[in-house]
């Protein structure tokens, strides 16, 4: 330096030792280190531009306080034997050399906006929120970090390049791209150290001021973004930790994350807005395809198009490589691409770009996959085995044959990295394309023996808890059926509408589980989860998987070494297809469950089921006297075995019999008998069917107070049980019982709350009490009661 002026570092001491602020306090409010500056001070370092600007800020004071920094020292003439650094031969200085400013860099480093692109509006306007003009200083007032997570694949980093190039005129001062490489096959996440140096040096930083140590190049890299707008996208960031240190702290900045993970620790402390992707709607998945394969060719075949966007799953990659696919053979129509998707075993084969390992769906779910520790991963393929896609913490302890907590702790692992969507509070769903994935890791790294263990917990689970449903709604039905597997912990129901409730949610499950069993070769699962569904087929009026569930019941039961199975298979499709209104395929196979019954095919409780079943149709059809003698045998076999309840069924349908016979004596006389029996438990339906048919003894003998009282305690337990037919029928009874008595004013509100329960029913007429289950039915009398018959009927159904 010359002698005579007065250097930067002389200038900087002074004014640091007349501000009262000491070498460290500085080093710390610039994030330059303490060593740096003394080597500043004391001339050993020159001053550039960007230490000027952090010190004037640490020192509060106009950066022109400080002058201009120094010029860089010429170097070194060697000395006499050619060693650099010598003094013999050193040239003087320059006169007047001008100082020479640091240039501000305005860094635009975002990678090309993808080509195709389509069906992300709801996301683009979500995110434009964060430039919303009505915030009072911009960045201001709401979050400036956002979250853009989902699944491999479904188009996050497309979605973020996309918003950053159309909002990149909003930040003046640049936009920073840097993929962290949280998943991908390029190794381990990015360092943010790394990540830190190549934004500083964007930003201008010489590289001989970055700091060494990644809190103060973080620090620095606040600084030098303090008064500026810029956009930061980070992409495929694998954890929180990784972005904390790259985030500005300016509210004039934005940076958008995108993430596999859900970043809750960014949401939670860095009160970061997370905007989650899902696969794009149907209508918007035939968008980019039309986009990508243009309009004429999936306008042509849009049922195709449809299709593809099914089997890819509605996922922009699946799309995007189908679409290349029939792309690069111009004859490959959409019809043939879907052929080569249907098969599970080769849709992800198919799905992979033949040049670019990395756009593979495989590989791309794979760097997810590589991330879960053993547990969690183990999780994935079993939970993958699930015939259906829908998860709740129970199902998934059946499977992996653990308790409820730990389940739901590892589909929480799973969710956190979208290898599971939640679907619902406490329901979590696979993705098919990520299903189809879990399963083949399933093939390739668990046993057979392991992979079918976990599947008879899982058809046990159901089938235990299907039971438990039947007993509630339909007590003594059934006995206790076997225990449950170990590792398989059932439902537990309050009560009966808690059952019902379980059902329901379960519906869909119960029924691909059901399916799975029958093509799996698992005749047990296959027939047994039907037979265990029969009471809550017939309380919720699901005719048609009722019918479903029945057929494969009794395909299924056909391989059974089971002698039970194929007789109450038979009775139950013949139940089924009754209650769907097709009487003549129904007598058909109640017919052979009975036969098989003769043939000793199977005990006599199946029996005496059978044969109430059948009793039911022919009831229906008129044939009361057949009926009558169809039932005799049943009630000795009820007794014989000890069920009380299927006593009480028989004696209920043989009143019913006799009521229609117009043998009114012994209808009472069964009737009352059957009512006697309460030992066997609460039953609200067979005892309301009970009462309802007493109601019409007494009303034919004339006896109106009696009928009254009957029919009353029969609504209650109608409307109790939630059956509607009987409900309907015992609101029309007892308004004819109230017209009798003189009192037609109290009958006329009874009838059309009896018209709204009845309109919602669309069941053929129903009303007797069969096998292990009280139905309702019409009331048709062929003796003094036939003049009153009801005035209305249900419609037939209109299920087939």
């Amino acid at each position: 330096m010359g002698t005579g002026a007065v250097t930067f570092g002389e200038r900087l001491r002074a004014l640091r030792e007349e501000r009262g602020v000491s070498l460290g306090e500085l080093a710390r409010a610039t994030s330059y280190s303490k060593s740096y500056l003394s080597r500043v001070e004391t001339g050993r370092r020159p001053g550039n531009g960007l230490l000027a600007a952090a010190c004037a800020r640490a020192l509060g004071v106009d950066p022109e306080r400080l002058g201009p920094p120094d010029p860089p020292e010429p170097p070194k003439a060697p000395d006499a034997v050619g060693r650099p650094g010598g003094t013999a031969a050193a040239p003087p200085p320059p006169a007047a050399v001008p100082a020479v400013a640091v240039p501000v860099a305005v860094p635009v480093q975002l990678p090309p906006a993808p080509g195709v692109f389509a069906g992300r509006e709801a996301a683009l306007a979500e995110l434009d929120g964060a430039l919303s003009p009505a915030r009072p200083r911009w960045g201001e007032g709401g979050p400036r970090v956002w979250v853009l997570d989902g699944m491999g694949g479904v188009g996050k980093t497309a979605l973020a390049v996309q918003w950053a190039h159309r909002v990149r005129d909003r930040f003046p001062d640049g936009v920073l791209f840097s993929d962290l490489a949280g998943h991908g096959s390029s190794g381990a996440p990015r360092e943010p150290g790394e990540v830190l140096d190549g934004f500083l040096r964007a930003l201008g930083a010489d590289a001989g001021t970055i700091p060494p140590r990644v809190p103060e190049r973080s620090a620095l890299l606040r600084t030098l973004l303090a008064e500026r707008r810029v956009l930061l996208v980070l992409d495929n960031a694998a954890a929180p930790a990784q972005v904390r240190p790259l985030l500005p702290g300016a509210p004039g900045c934005v940076v958008l994350v995108t993430s596999r993970t859900r970043m809750a620790g960014l949401v939670v402390r860095e009160g970061a807005r997370r905007v989650t992707l899902a696969p794009l709607p149907e209508e918007r998945a035939v968008e980019l395809l039309r986009r990508t394969l243009g309009p004429e060719r999936v306008d042509a075949d849009p049922a195709a198009a449809g299709e593809l966007v099914r089997r890819c799953g509605r996922l922009p990659l699946a799309l995007l490589v189908a679409a290349e696919r029939a792309l690069s053979r111009p004859g490959l129509t959409l019809t043939r691409v879907n052929e080569e998707l249907r098969s599970d075993r080769t849709r992800l084969h198919v799905l992979a770009a033949a040049d670019d390992g990395d756009s593979a769906l495989r590989t791309v779910f794979s760097w997810s996959y590589r991330a879960l520790a053993p547990e969690p991963a183990r999780a994935f393929r079993l939970l993958a085995l699930h015939p259906g896609a829908a998860l709740t913490a129970e199902t998934a302890a059946a499977l992996l044959g653990t308790t409820a907590g730990n389940a739901h702790e590892l589909l929480d692992v799973l969710a956190d990295v979208h290898l599971l969507e939640l679907e619902a509070p406490e329901r979590f769903r696979f993705h098919s394309l990520l299903q189809v994935y879990g399963r083949e890791l399933a093939e390739s790294q668990d046993s057979p023996r392991d992979r079918a263990a976990a599947l008879d917990r899982l058809y046990d689970w159901y089938r235990q808890g299907a039971d438990a449903a039947g007993r509630l709604l339909e007590p003594g039905a059934r006995p206790a059926g076997a225990a449950p597997l170990p590792g398989v912990r059932p439902p537990v129901f309050g009560a009966a509408e808690d059952a019902v409730a379980w059902c329901e949610a379960h519906l869909a499950d119960l029924l691909s589980l059901i399916r799975h069993a029958a093509l799996a070769g698992r005749p047990p699962a296959a027939w047994q989860l039907p037979f265990a569904l029969w009471s809550f087929f017939h309380r919720q009026h699901h005719r048609a998987e009722w019918l479903n569930a029945a057929r494969i019941a009794v395909a299924a039961a056909a391989d059974s070494t089971d002698p039970r199975a194929l007789t109450v298979s038979l009775a139950l499709l013949g139940t089924a297809q009754l209650h769907a209104g097709r009487p003549v395929e129904a007598e058909i196979h109640l017919r052979r469950a009975l036969e098989r019954c003769a043939d000793g095919g199977a005990e006599p409780e199946s029996e005496c089921a059978a044969r109430n079943h059948l009793a039911e149709l022919i009831l229906r059809q008129g044939r009361a006297a057949e009926a009558l003698e169809l039932l005799g045998p049943a009630l000795p076999l009820a007794r014989a075995t000890g069920h009380r309840r299927a006593e009480r069924v028989t004696l209920t349908n043989l009143g019913d019999a006799s009521l229609r016979l117009g043998r009114l004596a012994d209808a009472e006389r069964f009737l009352l008998e059957g009512l006697s029996l309460r030992s066997t438990g609460p039953d609200p339906r067979t005892e309301g069917l009970a009462l309802l048919h007493l109601g019409a003894v007494h009303r034919a003998f004339g006896r109106l107070p009696q009928a009254v009282g009957c029919l009353r305690r029969a609504l209650e337990l109608h409307r109790a049980s939630g059956d509607r037919w009987a409900r309907g029928r015992a609101l029309e009874q007892l308004g004819h019982a109230l017209v009798a008595l003189g009192r037609p004013e109290e009958a006329v509100p009874l009838w059309h709350e009896a018209l709204a329960v009845l309109a919602g029913d669309v069941a053929p007429a129903e009303g007797v009490a069969h096998g292990a289950h009280a139905v309702p039915g019409p009331l048709e009398l062929s003796g003094p009661e036939s003049s009153r018959r009801p005035r209305f009927r249900l419609r037939p159904s209109a299920e087939s």
